[in-house]
């Protein structure tokens, strides 16, 4: 299909504009004599009607913009831009809902501030929104930091010249430090143990599985038949066209026995190795839900299914695993990353330990 001609629009000032339908953006645009140059920018809605009201707006005298300033954009309308952009970049349906899910945050901030234009945005504003996702939706420091870190992003992809959405970034100045934050619980061998006979039968393979491969849930979740090779005593954890693993990168991972004798005990019910209730997807939400039900009728302490990912980086480094070997087997990309998962080392077996490496250099003399 052509691409439509733009249609003329001519506004209450006498100016012409001239707006037309972008397909591969799909959103419309608008052209026009601006202050000695020729302006072209994005007005942020889907339809002609909204198109030519926009364009009523912008030529109104209470909102004329210089020509380097867009089109006023409500959060809302940047929100569903930008996720288009994200989702048309092959994010991982997974990711750009998570973006959602963030930008959807700090629209509801937004509203509560009585603000509707990105562009009207403050520093001051910025500033309050850690307190009010923190303390007003009681979520987690962490969310409310990585919250922002997506928002900004889509400021910063808003405010870029060529794209014509924002005439500035609000969020450029604003300070975002990493909150510190105790390391999560990493179980010990007895938890995981006690987990591994203990929990309701369907999650035992779960908890075997996750404890002993180091992978995510989303991986274990999207582990299909064909990405595991019992010839070869591996699993392969592989990019998928619906889904794609954190670091968008296939990786190999050795089997480890007890992972290998439960996955040779599962019915093959369809293409992934893990299934729900009625044959149907594994979630994620079930099995953390249950995990924590079954901990606590276990007496054992509440910890979450990252945990086994720690469980599974300090057992193997423990048992002699070089880190990088170990960095590869479970997909992190730095040694930095990976290192903030090994757990604190007891009193006792630093002890230990000191003790074993002093008998060592008695032994070679040094």
């Amino acid at each position: 299909m052509r691409n439509p001609k733009s249609i003329k629009v001519f506004g209450r000032s006498g100016r012409t504009y001239r707006i037309y339908f972008n397909p591969q953006r799909q959103h419309w645009y608008v052209a026009y004599e601006g202050t000695g140059e020729r302006v072209r920018r994005s007005l942020g809605v889907t339809t002609r009607p909204e198109a030519e009201a926009k364009v009523h707006e912008l030529d109104t005298p209470a909102h004329e913009l210089p020509a380097h300033q867009s089109v006023r954009l409500t959060w809302a309308e940047l929100q569903k831009l930008y996720l288009e952009y994200k989702s048309s970049q092959g994010k991982a349906v997974l990711t750009v809902a998570r973006y959602r899910s963030a930008m959807e945050a700090f629209g509801r901030y937004l509203k509560k501030c009585g603000v509707e234009y990105a562009d009207t945005v403050t520093l001051a504003v910025l500033d309050g929104y850690t307190s009010y996702r923190t303390k007003t939706e009681e979520a987690d420091i962490k969310t409310a930091y990585t919250d922002a870190l997506i928002f900004k992003n889509a400021f910063k992809w808003a405010a870029q010249t060529s794209r014509g959405l924002l005439p500035r970034n609000p969020s450029v100045e604003w300070e975002t430090p990493e909150p510190v934050k105790p390391k999560r619980k990493v179980y010990t061998a007895e938890e995981v143990a006690q987990l591994e006979a203990g929990v309701r039968p369907w999650l035992r393979p779960v908890v075997t599985t996750l404890a002993w491969s180091g992978m995510r849930i989303g991986e274990l979740i999207n582990l299909r038949w064909s990405d595991v090779d019992f010839a070869q005593h591996v699993i392969r954890v592989r990019v998928q066209e619906e889904w794609k693993p954190k670091g968008r990168r296939d990786r190999v991972v050795p089997l480890h026995p007890k992972v290998e004798v439960v996955l040779q005990s599962l019915p093959r019910k369809g293409q992934y190795v893990f299934t729900g209730k009625l044959s149907g997807t594994l979630k994620e939400t079930w099995c953390l839900s249950a995990l924590k039900t079954d901990q606590e009728k276990l007496g054992l302490p509440e910890g979450d299914l990252h945990g086994f990912r720690r469980f599974f980086a300090t057992t193997m480094m423990k048992a002699g695993v070089d880190t990088n070997t170990v960095r590869q087997w479970g997909g992190w990309q730095s040694l930095e990353t990976m290192l903030r998962y090994l757990a604190d080392s007891s009193p006792a077996e630093g002890v230990k330990a000191m003790y074993q490496a002093a008998e060592r250099l008695a032994a070679s003399g040094e």
